[in-house]
C-alpha cells in the first residue's frame, strides 16, 4: 500500500478526469487497514505541466519522513525489511547450493520435462532432487 499517491497530469483536458481518480483513491484508501500510527496516506493531484501540486508533494514526503523518524516507525519498518532481506538472501544462496549441485544439477532436466508431461508429480519430482542433494554424492 502507498503511503502518497500522486495522480499525475492533472492539467487541461485532464483536470476533471484527475479530480474524479483522486476522489477513488481517496475512498480506496479508506477501505483498507491502516498501518501506521501517525500517518494517514495521502493522494493528491499534480502537474508537471503546470507545476500544480509538486510543492505540496514534496511538503507531505517530508513530513512524512519526519513523522515516521520522530515516532520510530520507519526504523521499526527498516528492521524489519533487513530481516526479510537476510532471509531472501539465505533462500536464493541455499537455492543456488542446490541447484549447482552435481547430482542434482543432472537430474533437474529429466525431472522436469517428467513433471511437464506429467509422467511425474512435481512432489515426487522434489523428494527425487532432495534426496539427491541430501545424500551428498558427487
Amino acid at each position: 500500500m502507498a503511503d502518497l499517491v500522486a495522480v499525475t497530469k492533472s492539467d487541461g483536458d485532464l483536470i476533471v478526469p484527475a479530480r474524479r481518480i483522486q476522489a477513488e483513491y481517496v475512498s480506496a484508501l479508506k477501505l483498507l487497514r491502516k498501518r501506521s500510527q501517525v500517518w494517514k496516506p495521502k493522494v493528491i493531484r499534480i502537474s508537471a505541466r503546470s507545476g500544480e501540486g509538486i510543492s505540496e508533494m514534496w511538503d507531505k514526503m517530508k513530513d512524512f519522513q519526519n513523522l515516521m523518524l520522530a515516532s520510530g516507525e520507519l526504523t521499526a519498518k527498516r528492521r524489519k525489511q533487513q530481516k526479510v532481506w537476510m532471509w531472501n538472501l539465505i533462500q536464493e544462496s541455499v537455492l543456488e547450493h542446490f541447484r549447482t549441485h552435481p547430482t542434482v544439477r543432472e537430474q533437474i532436466p529429466l525431472l522436469e520435462q517428467k513433471v511437464l508431461t506429467g509422467a511425474l508429480s512435481p512432489g515426487l519430482a522434489a523428494d527425487f532432487l532432495l534426496k539427491a542433494f541430501k545424500s551428498g554424492d558427487y
